[in-house]
């Protein structure tokens, strides 16, 4: 009697559904979703289901690869440079995922939690606080005047290490504490930043007031923190949590995660954004003015993000809540004829550097803003990361590999 043999479909041999892939690679799920977050793995839905199934060749693809720039050779020409460059994820963390082109909060959907949350409620949910923080009128410690004509961001980094000089309780590490010191250093940056005294009111009707803004105007800007509270292991949360990892105080990472942010290819893309679109703005016909930006070669800030090869879910919503608040404006027209001349000419997307600066061009926002909202809404990620990294042992050491003369 002949024994049935059973021979796998087209569609097993092209596919792994996530368990199998997971156990292919030697990693987690959370783990198989950050890959395919970065689009190392294709990921697709299954037809008439809601699961999804992963490319079988691009799974062992990545496998080839891991074994053989992070392997135990020393032919592995690259590995430090693919681990911290978009490469596999380098730290575990509960805080914050990137998958299937969306991000989650501790599991929620950001999308959603823009709706309606605050940055005081998101700060809560990143730190994984039993409790509201927020709910005592706990204030940073007071400050020596900082010279008022320093940039906004300047001043909450020059404030950062006085203010940890003079906290009486930042040596509290329990989580109850670590949680208090993270309200005192967001109430910090949101008075530095809107040049005002330390408030406890929500931060957005801080800039509201700041600012002069109104009501359909906070909403926007508290959406908008809550899109820029985190987003996984970027250069700055790095930065923050190597400097905890070192042993410095919340203060000390905040600092040093937030000069990070200001860098050229990090959040300062947000000024230059908004520069650029101050002079489309201005522009007699902006879809031509893109149109010749991309015929002379010149940079557009603002498009495509390696992430979210789909669209940036954060600047979805963005423009989404612009166009129901401002959409029968002329600013609002102007910066969509700017997205959509770029997604013709160029077939890339918006990211949240230009969301965020259409938003504050469409809204009349002092010039600067998007650097602000950047900076005040990361705030809340930077801390959750040193906390997270506080309660880890040991220092964040990854090693070089050595490119210069042979020793002699």
């Amino acid at each position: 009697m002949n024994k049935l043999v059973h021979t796998p479909s087209e569609d097993e041999a092209l596919y792994l559904n996530a368990k199998e892939a997971a156990a292919e690679l030697g990693v987690s799920l959370p783990t198989l979703y950050a890959y395919v977050s970065r689009d190392l793995i294709r990921s697709e839905p299954v037809p008439n289901s809601r699961a999804r199934r992963y490319r079988a060749e691009d799974v062992r693809g990545l496998k080839d690869r891991r074994t053989s720039r992070l392997g135990e050779t020393k032919e592995s020409p690259d590995a430090a440079g693919y681990t911290l460059n978009f490469g596999p994820p380098l730290l575990d963390s509960a805080i914050t995922l990137i998958a299937d082109g969306q991000l989650y909060y501790r599991g929620s959907d950001v999308a959603q939690l823009a709706a309606h949350s605050s940055l005081e409620s998101i700060a809560t949910l990143l730190w994984d606080c039993a409790n509201d923080p927020f709910q005592d009128d706990v204030l940073p410690p007071a400050l020596p005047d900082i010279p008022g004509n320093l940039p906004p961001v300047d001043r909450a980094l020059t404030a950062l290490p006085i203010a940890g000089t003079l906290d009486t309780t930042l040596f509290n590490t329990t989580s109850e504490g670590l949680a208090a010191t993270g309200v005192k250093i967001i109430r910090l940056v949101a008075a530095t930043i809107a040049d005002q005294a330390p408030s406890a009111d929500p931060v957005h009707l801080q800039l509201q007031h700041a600012w002069r803004a109104d009501a359909i105007t906070a909403d926007a800007i508290r959406a908008a923190l809550v899109l820029c509270a985190d987003h996984e292991l970027n250069a700055s949360a790095f930065t923050a949590r190597t400097t905890a990892a070192a042993g410095t105080t919340l203060y000390g990472a905040v600092m040093a995660g937030m000069a990070a942010l200001q860098g050229s290819k990090h959040g300062g893309i947000s000024r230059r954004t908004e520069n650029l679109l101050h002079d489309l703005a201005e522009s007699d016909d902006p879809a031509e003015s893109v149109r010749q930006r991309l015929r002379d070669q010149e940079p557009m800030p603002g498009f495509s993000h390696w992430l979210y090869p789909n669209g940036d879910p954060r600047a979805k919503v963005l423009m989404r809540l612009m166009a129901e608040h401002r959409g029968h404006t002329k600013t609002f027209a102007q910066m969509s004829q700017v997205i959509e001349t770029m997604k013709s000419a160029a077939g890339i997307k918006p990211n949240i550097d230009l969301a965020l600066a259409a938003l504050c061009v469409t809204y009349d926002l002092p010039r600067g803003s998007a650097l602000c909202l950047f900076a005040l809404g990361r705030t809340a990620g930077l801390i959750a990361h040193a906390i997270e990294q506080q309660m880890r042992p040991g220092l964040i050491r990854p090693r070089a590999r050595y490119t210069g003369p042979t020793p002699r």
